[in-house]
């Protein structure tokens, strides 16, 4: 008898947060209980397995961010470790720019603020090895990446 395989069907991409908690959920993860090398290689498959219906990676609308630095927000200063994920869909207009940010919060340290702030993008799903390996040798990755953070959000908003 042959076998069949069944995909997943396509995540819808306004329920990009559910989604993406449902795939830590699956790898044993809690959000406020995971280091930044946990949670971004937590990002990085959910962008490989979970592909986002009516984002076509022709027109880059289904893109991964990495982003670092010390900023402050109005909280106070911290160093944020971020890994986005921008989900375009429904068309090329301000309204239709989503974004999925898992942000790694720490108090800086001397190091940390001595890190210039930086980003990468990732457009499309074959370029996927090329950010996951510049994130692990980034030096903001290697100076956190098995720290506890301070704080860990998770927020999906229209960035248009």
């Amino acid at each position: 008898m042959e076998k069949k395989i069944i995909l997943s069907e396509p995540m819808k991409p306004k329920n990009a947060k559910s989604a993406f908690q449902k795939h830590l959920r699956g790898g044993a993860l809690q959000l406020n209980n995971m280091t930044p090398a946990q949670g971004i290689d937590a990002m990085l498959s959910f962008y490989q397995d979970d592909r986002a219906d009516g984002c076509s990676f022709d027109e880059d609308a289904d893109m991964l961010l990495f982003q670092w630095g010390t900023y402050d927000w109005g909280d106070g200063a911290f160093f944020d470790l971020n890994i986005t994920r921008q989900l375009i869909f429904g068309g090329f207009e301000d309204k239709n720019i989503w974004q999925l940010s898992l942000i790694f919060k720490f108090n800086p340290t001397d190091a940390m603020r001595t890190l210039d702030s930086g980003y990468k993008w990732c457009g499309s799903l074959g370029d996927t090895h090329q950010l996951s390996k510049f994130i692990h040798d980034s030096n903001a990755f290697q100076l956190v990446a098995h720290e506890t953070p301070d704080k860990v959000e998770l927020e999906f908003e229209c960035a248009g």
